[in-house]
């Protein structure tokens, strides 16, 4: 075989490979998007709410949207699938939330925060990607103020701790926290975050991740 055919027939296999990514179309295109959450459950990654970074006047819509992909699935030799829950979603159109995975299975979604579109939002949604539903769960313990542009992480305990983020409703422009509040999500309870020594400065818009000695490091501000 010679190099120019084999780089010939190496070029057409990329070539039908890309073409087989590029083509795949499925029934529902979710919209382009920023500031929405992004949680993955069981090799399917959970995306929700935030607003349409390419078309004026559609946040609602965007906000609205509920899906999810199967990321189990090969992109390349499978359809690129996107299940689309939007018709079964209970939370106001929103953006700029936060979201874990936790509760006793470790198969519940919860969503904290974020900036209502449309209406009202309450403080705390779960959903249970088994039953695939919607609750507001009565959590004990005192509540923490609403917040928006925060990282939350969960721990091996079960619980999600919700650093700084920018408090809504307070009519000011700069108005980030630097506490931390603290979500059991197996026993449904807030708990005191505890000391505020040495915390960083009020942030919101960081990265944050869970180190493997159960330590969270928070990087970066806005």
């Amino acid at each position: 075989m010679s190099k120019t055919f084999l780089g010939f027939f190496v070029y057409l296999i990329l070539f039908q490979v890309i073409i087989e990514v590029k083509s795949q179309n499925t029934d529902f295109k979710p919209l382009k998007r920023a500031t929405h959450t992004a949680t993955v459950i069981d090799n399917k990654l959970y995306i929700l709410g935030g607003y349409n970074t390419t078309s004026a006047g559609t946040e609602e819509e965007s906000g609205q949207q509920f899906f999810y992909l199967d990321v189990s699935k090969s992109f390349i030799t499978q359809k690129l699938e996107w299940v689309d829950l939007t018709s079964i979603n209970k939370v106001p159109p929103h953006k700029r939330a936060g979201s874990v995975r936790g509760g006793e299975n470790n198969n519940t979604l919860f969503l904290f925060g974020g900036e209502p579109i449309a209406r009202e939002m309450e403080i705390v949604y779960t959903f249970d990607t088994q039953s695939r539903s919607w609750a507001i769960p009565e959590i004990a313990g005192d509540r923490p103020l609403n917040k928006s542009g925060l990282f939350p992480v969960i721990g091996n305990n079960g619980k999600m701790y919700l650093f700084g983020g920018f408090l809504l409703n307070f009519g000011k422009a700069n108005n980030y926290a630097n506490d931390m509040a603290i979500l059991d999500t197996v026993n449904l309870r807030w708990e005191q975050s505890g000391s505020v020594i040495n915390a960083p400065t009020p942030r919101g818009y960081y990265g944050a991740v869970l180190l493997p000695n159960q330590k969270i490091i928070y990087i970066g501000k806005r």
